[in-house]
């Protein structure tokens, strides 16, 4: 049997070897087990000739071989810290999203066009290897570059982060339709920003959890470090309702995070 190598990385992070094939793997990680407390999955396909000193691959087919009675390997787990940072930007390959019920949605890396970018605030849920809620002046590649800068005093390797919509109407207020938690507080940091202050990134929360997350994505998932950053865009509303539309159907009416 096949076997693949799958990044999980939504609020932690391991690599998993499985003999599942992508949609299969993450109905099982959503629903399959007792393991997973109800929730939404996201995982990245790893290139599956992965050449690494720093995950234990060379006993992988008898780690991995399937059960005695001939079925599959569903999940073998071969490292569960500092994942992320060890693995070759060009081993990510596609992005999975797998709704609480079940249902998977893959999206493919694609260039990343900074001259679209808007001035103003930005809203990003970072989702690992940390997890808060952020508003930032800065635009994705440059906070990135940001948040991985080991001249800062606080640093990380690397970071996969989501870009989240940030509607307001035309009181300031935040648009009636977002369900994040404590709108008012989520405004007065956005305020806080917009002053003109030095700082350029300021947390909302430490440990977000609202409800609807697929609903409130904007531009799409970046992940990235001081060498470079892939960009895996999200679709727009209408291809969703019409070319994902069981997907879509699943992720709104979720109420799990």
């Amino acid at each position: 049997m096949k076997i693949h190598l799958y990044m999980l990385c939504y609020r932690f992070e391991a690599l998993v070897a499985s003999h599942l094939e992508p949609e299969a793997f993450g109905r099982y990680m959503a629903v399959g087990t007792q393991k997973n407390a109800r929730g939404n999955v996201l995982f990245f396909e790893i290139d599956p000739a992965l050449k690494n000193d720093y995950f234990k691959l060379n006993d992988l087919e008898q780690r991995c071989a399937p059960h005695v009675d001939g079925s599959p390997k569903r999940s073998k787990y071969i490292s569960v810290y500092r994942v992320m940072e060890h693995l070759d930007l060009s081993a990510f390959g596609k992005l999975y999203l797998c709704t609480a019920d079940g249902r998977v949605m893959s999206l493919d890396s694609a260039p990343y066009d900074a001259k679209q970018e808007m001035p103003g605030s930005n809203l990003y849920e970072e989702l690992c290897p940390v997890f808060p809620l952020v508003v930032s002046a800065l635009a994705p590649a440059a906070f990135l570059n940001f948040m991985t800068d080991p001249g800062n005093p606080v640093t990380i390797p690397r970071l996969f982060f989501v870009d989240m919509l940030l509607d307001r109407d035309e009181s300031g207020k935040l648009a009636g339709y977002l369900p994040y938690p404590d709108p008012l507080h989520l405004i007065d940091c956005v305020n806080d920003l917009e002053k003109g202050s030095d700082k350029k990134t300021k947390t909302v929360s430490r440990s977000p959890r609202h409800h609807a997350f697929f609903r409130t994505i904007r531009r799409g998932f970046f992940i990235g470090d001081q060498k470079g950053l892939k960009f895996y865009p999200f679709p727009e509303r209408r291809i969703l309702e019409v070319e994902y539309a069981k997907w879509w159907r699943s992720a709104s009416e979720s109420l799990i995070s």
